[in-house]
Protein backbone atom coordinates (compact mmCIF):
# COMPACT_ATOMS: atom_id res chain seq x y z
CA UNK A 1 0.00 0.00 0.00
CA UNK A 2 0.91 3.55 -0.21
CA UNK A 3 1.38 6.14 2.34
CA UNK A 4 -0.49 9.42 3.13
CA UNK A 5 2.43 11.21 1.36
CA UNK A 6 2.72 8.77 -1.44
CA UNK A 7 -1.14 8.82 -2.07
CA UNK A 8 -0.94 12.92 -2.14
CA UNK A 9 2.10 12.48 -4.76
CA UNK A 10 0.48 10.14 -6.90
CA UNK A 11 -3.12 12.20 -6.61
CA UNK A 12 -0.66 15.41 -7.62
CA UNK A 13 0.83 13.20 -10.21
CA UNK A 14 -2.16 12.21 -12.26
CA UNK A 15 -3.91 15.66 -12.15
CA UNK A 16 -0.42 16.92 -13.66
CA UNK A 17 -0.45 14.17 -16.52
CA UNK A 18 -4.50 15.51 -17.12
CA UNK A 19 -3.60 18.89 -17.36
CA UNK A 20 -1.00 18.28 -20.25
CA UNK A 21 -2.99 15.81 -21.71
CA UNK A 22 -5.60 18.61 -21.65
CA UNK A 23 -2.99 20.97 -23.27
CA UNK A 24 -1.86 18.87 -26.04
CA UNK A 25 -5.36 18.42 -27.16
CA UNK A 26 -6.07 22.13 -26.94
CA UNK A 27 -7.73 22.44 -24.13
CA UNK A 28 -5.83 24.64 -20.87
CA UNK A 29 -7.47 23.19 -17.77
CA UNK A 30 -8.64 26.87 -16.96
CA UNK A 31 -10.78 27.06 -20.44
CA UNK A 32 -13.44 23.99 -19.50
CA UNK A 33 -16.67 25.92 -18.00
CA UNK A 34 -16.20 23.96 -14.95
CA UNK A 35 -17.03 26.10 -12.06
CA UNK A 36 -18.08 29.15 -14.31
CA UNK A 37 -21.48 27.57 -15.55
CA UNK A 38 -23.02 30.61 -14.53
CA UNK A 39 -25.80 28.48 -12.59
CA UNK A 40 -24.93 28.91 -9.10
CA UNK A 41 -26.09 25.14 -7.72
CA UNK A 42 -24.29 23.98 -11.10
CA UNK A 43 -20.73 22.57 -11.56
CA UNK A 44 -19.38 20.42 -14.35
CA UNK A 45 -15.97 18.00 -12.37
CA UNK A 46 -13.52 15.39 -12.63
CA UNK A 47 -13.17 12.90 -10.16
CA UNK A 48 -11.19 9.66 -9.69
CA UNK A 49 -11.99 7.86 -6.62
CA UNK A 50 -11.98 4.41 -5.32
CA UNK A 51 -15.62 3.64 -7.72
CA UNK A 52 -13.96 4.76 -10.48
CA UNK A 53 -13.31 8.16 -13.04
CA UNK A 54 -16.13 10.44 -12.91
CA UNK A 55 -17.38 12.99 -15.50
CA UNK A 56 -19.83 15.11 -13.82
CA UNK A 57 -22.58 17.64 -13.94
CA UNK A 58 -23.62 18.27 -10.45
CA UNK A 59 -26.62 19.93 -8.99
CA UNK A 60 -25.92 21.09 -5.43
CA UNK A 61 -27.80 22.97 -3.03
CA UNK A 62 -28.30 23.13 0.97
CA UNK A 63 -32.14 23.29 0.12
CA UNK A 64 -33.11 19.56 -1.18
CA UNK A 65 -36.02 21.65 -3.15
CA UNK A 66 -34.04 24.25 -5.48
CA UNK A 67 -31.63 20.83 -6.16
CA UNK A 68 -34.75 18.97 -7.15
CA UNK A 69 -35.66 22.20 -9.20
CA UNK A 70 -32.38 22.66 -10.91
CA UNK A 71 -32.06 18.83 -11.94
CA UNK A 72 -35.61 18.62 -13.09
CA UNK A 73 -34.79 21.45 -15.36
CA UNK A 74 -32.46 19.66 -16.79
CA UNK A 75 -34.22 16.46 -16.83
CA UNK A 76 -37.12 18.66 -19.28
CA UNK A 77 -34.04 18.74 -21.95
CA UNK A 78 -32.93 14.92 -21.19
CA UNK A 79 -33.92 14.30 -24.79
CA UNK A 80 -31.76 16.91 -25.82
CA UNK A 81 -28.67 15.95 -23.64
CA UNK A 82 -29.20 12.22 -24.51
CA UNK A 83 -28.60 12.86 -27.98
CA UNK A 84 -25.52 14.54 -27.82
CA UNK A 85 -24.20 12.60 -24.77
CA UNK A 86 -25.35 8.73 -25.99
CA UNK A 87 -26.78 6.10 -23.23
CA UNK A 88 -24.41 5.76 -21.19
CA UNK A 89 -25.00 8.92 -19.63
CA UNK A 90 -25.89 8.82 -16.20
CA UNK A 91 -29.04 10.68 -14.08
CA UNK A 92 -29.14 10.62 -10.61
CA UNK A 93 -31.98 13.02 -8.79
CA UNK A 94 -29.79 12.34 -5.63
CA UNK A 95 -26.72 10.43 -5.69
CA UNK A 96 -25.41 10.29 -1.86
CA UNK A 97 -21.41 11.29 -1.76
CA UNK A 98 -20.45 8.84 0.63
CA UNK A 99 -19.47 10.57 3.62
CA UNK A 100 -20.50 14.10 2.95
CA UNK A 101 -24.08 15.16 1.39
CA UNK A 102 -26.65 14.13 -1.41
CA UNK A 103 -26.81 16.06 -5.23
CA UNK A 104 -28.01 15.76 -8.12
CA UNK A 105 -25.69 14.11 -11.02
CA UNK A 106 -25.81 13.49 -14.32
CA UNK A 107 -22.46 11.66 -15.34
CA UNK A 108 -20.35 9.15 -17.57
CA UNK A 109 -18.70 6.89 -14.95
CA UNK A 110 -15.22 4.27 -15.88
CA UNK A 111 -15.86 1.90 -13.21
CA UNK A 112 -12.94 0.12 -12.28
CA UNK A 113 -10.34 3.05 -12.69
CA UNK A 114 -8.17 3.74 -9.96
CA UNK A 115 -5.72 6.16 -9.29
CA UNK A 116 -2.99 4.02 -8.65
CA UNK A 117 -2.89 2.11 -11.96
CA UNK A 118 -0.77 4.32 -13.87
CA UNK A 119 -0.04 1.95 -16.62
CA UNK A 120 -3.86 2.94 -17.57
CA UNK A 121 -4.15 6.66 -16.77
CA UNK A 122 -3.66 7.74 -20.67
CA UNK A 123 -7.15 6.10 -21.05
CA UNK A 124 -8.46 7.60 -18.06
CA UNK A 125 -6.97 10.88 -19.52
CA UNK A 126 -8.67 10.29 -23.20
CA UNK A 127 -12.36 9.03 -21.10
CA UNK A 128 -12.30 12.71 -18.98
CA UNK A 129 -11.17 14.88 -21.52
CA UNK A 130 -13.70 13.70 -24.33
CA UNK A 131 -16.65 12.94 -21.94
CA UNK A 132 -15.87 16.19 -20.94
CA UNK A 133 -15.81 18.02 -24.38
CA UNK A 134 -19.17 16.05 -25.13
CA UNK A 135 -20.93 17.01 -21.65
CA UNK A 136 -19.81 20.90 -21.55
CA UNK A 137 -21.43 21.06 -25.11
CA UNK A 138 -25.08 19.22 -24.02
CA UNK A 139 -24.76 21.76 -21.07
CA UNK A 140 -23.99 24.69 -23.34
CA UNK A 141 -26.68 24.02 -25.57
CA UNK A 142 -29.45 23.88 -23.06
CA UNK A 143 -28.01 26.46 -20.51
CA UNK A 144 -29.97 29.63 -21.16
CA UNK A 145 -33.24 27.43 -20.81
CA UNK A 146 -32.42 26.04 -17.97
CA UNK A 147 -31.06 29.52 -16.54
CA UNK A 148 -34.54 31.06 -17.45
CA UNK A 149 -36.16 28.53 -15.05
CA UNK A 150 -34.46 28.58 -12.52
Amino acid sequence: MYTKEESKEIKIQFWDGFKRYSKEKGRKMTSWVLRGTQIKEVQLKFDLNEDGAFVILQVDSKLESKRHSVFERFEMYKPVIADACGADLKWEKDYFIKGFKDVGMIYYHLDGASIYKKEEWESYFEFMFSKMSILEEAYLDVKDVVLQGV
